[in-house]
C-alpha cells in the first residue's frame, strides 16, 4: 500500500505538500505497516479517504483501492482510535460548538468583560470636548 500510494503521489511534483494528509499516511505506512489505518485520529480518517478518493486511482494498483476500502470501513465502524462508540461519548468540548441566542443586554454585557480598555459614559465625553 505504502509502495502504490508512493508511486501515485510521485506523478505530480509538489502532491505531497498539497495532499499533506496523504503524505502522512504514506509515512505511516512505510513505518508501521497496514496497522497504521487502525491509529489514525476519526477527525482525519474523512480528510484522507477524500483526498485518496479525489485522485485517479489506476486500476492496476489494487493496493490503491484496498486502502481506499480499508480507510473507508474505519471511517463507518464508529471507533476512535480503537475505542468502541460507548467509551468516546459525543461530546468533545475540542470540537463542539454551541450556538445560542443571547438578548442585546446580554451581548453588551460580555463585550464589555471582553473589552480591555473601556470607552467613558456620554456625559463624561461630552464634559471631556473643547467648546
Amino acid at each position: 500500500m505504502a509502495l502504490s500510494l508512493g508511486r501515485l503521489l510521485d506523478r505530480a511534483r509538489g502532491a505531497r505538500e498539497v495532499l499533506p494528509h496523504l503524505a502522512a499516511l504514506e509515512r505511516g505506512l512505510l513505518t508501521s505497516g497496514s496497522t497504521a489505518i487502525d491509529h489514525i485520529p476519526k477527525h482525519w480518517l474523512g480528510r484522507i479517504a477524500s483526498q485518496l478518493a479525489s485522485l485517479p486511482l489506476p486500476d492496476e494498483e489494487a493496493p490503491l483501492h484496498e486502502l481506499l476500502r480499508r480507510l473507508s470501513a474505519q471511517l463507518d465502524d464508529g471507533t476512535i482510535d480503537g475505542q468502541e462508540p460507548s467509551q468516546h461519548g459525543s461530546f468533545d468540548p475540542e470540537r463542539t460548538v454551541v450556538i445560542r441566542e443571547i438578548s442585546h443586554s446580554e451581548f453588551m454585557a460580555e463585550a464589555e468583560a471582553q473589552a480591555t480598555t473601556m470607552p467613558l459614559p456620554l456625559r463624561d465625553r461630552a464634559a471631556d470636548q473643547p467648546r
